[in-house]
């Protein structure tokens, strides 16, 4: 087995992914530029490059120093209600940086790829239906316009021996059951300002829109736990080194959950009553998501575990333990 390259790997996702990396005995190098994770993040002191995707000449460097037989990359700003408004900012990382990687790791040589797309790529579904990865892609914020665009330049630039797996990720939550990791507490996240709430760091929270024709009038999603997340990419890793072709997978739970029923969710892991106050809509925003998971399924053999009550608790677990 060669090194594993992970853009990233010091944040939410991707440090979990590390870990699960690492304890399966694989040798991972990190490349992450600390704006939104940290090195803390990486239990097994695996080895840690300080840099930026946008950065052509250390991405160079990067592919000229190690000989990688893999790279994961998730290295992305994320945010999509702030998207639009700094759209230049996304374009430049999720769009370009991501060219940046693909083009390095093919003019190395590197054969397997696998990226971190996002469920934002459909935009606003069609139906009620469990959305399949040959849904129409019309994203509705800049946040999913860059993350398609990364995928386009995957499927551009992976010729000849080089192929990926690219995965569509739906809600993510949860941490590792220790609660060592974890997302943000910066993150814009629902169940992340939600705790917050919980926490007493924020004195209510404000829900966006409770008039969609939903059960209780809140939007709809698709939860997926992050070590589900994690396992998938591991799963992917192993279809790629088996020779599996190149395709594209949705990564949710196939289950809906209101954000009525999240709060409660919330509500019964913390012991604390949020206050909630209701306002307008997101522009853009949709009210239904749900992944159909069955390529996944079919392909990798993979399938979550992992319940939104667990999602809820080992979240807040990870929560009340770390402190950024």
């Amino acid at each position: 087995m060669g090194k594993i390259l992970v853009t990233g790997g010091c944040g939410y996702i991707g440090s979990h992914i590390v870990k699960l990396l690492s304890e399966n005995g694989e040798k991972v190098v990190v490349f992450d530029n600390l704006s939104q994770g940290s090195k803390s993040a990486l239990l097994h002191n695996g080895e840690l490059i300080v840099g930026d995707i946008t950065d052509k000449s250390a991405l160079t460097e990067l592919f000229s120093s190690h000989q990688f037989e893999a790279v994961i990359h998730l290295a992305a700003l994320v945010n999509a209600a702030e998207s639009n408004d700094k759209a230049d900012e996304y374009k430049a990382v999720n769009d370009q940086g991501s060219r940046n990687v693909w083009e390095a790791a093919v003019q190395a040589g590197v054969p397997y790829l696998l990226y971190a797309s996002s469920a934002a790529v459909y935009g606003t579904p069609d139906s009620r239906d469990p959305l399949p990865e040959s849904a129409p892609l019309h994203p509705s914020n800049t946040y999913g316009v860059t993350k398609l665009a990364g995928e386009t330049s995957l499927q551009e630039l992976s010729t000849g021996d080089t192929r990926y797996v690219a995965f569509r990720l739906f809600n993510v939550g949860g941490a590792e059951e220790e609660g060592r990791l974890g997302q943000s507490k910066a993150s814009r996240a629902i169940i992340q300002r939600l705790f917050a709430v919980s926490n007493g760091e924020d004195d209510q929270i404000t829900i966006s829109g409770h008039d969609y024709d939903t059960p209780d009038g809140t939007v709809v999603r698709d939860f997926i736990h992050v070590e589900d997340i994690a396992f998938a990419f591991t799963l992917a890793l192993g279809y790629l080194r088996k020779g599996g072709a190149s395709t594209i997978l949705n990564l949710g739970s196939g289950e809906t959950h209101t954000i009525g029923e999240v709060i409660k969710e919330v509500e019964i892991a913390t012991g604390k009553k949020i206050n909630i106050v209701y306002g307008p809509r997101i522009v853009g925003d949709i009210s239904y998501s749900r992944a159909d998971i069955s390529l996944a399924e079919k392909i990798l053999g993979w399938e979550p575990v992992h319940t939104l009550r667990l999602i809820v608790r080992d979240g807040w677990n990870s929560y009340v333990k770390r402190t950024h």
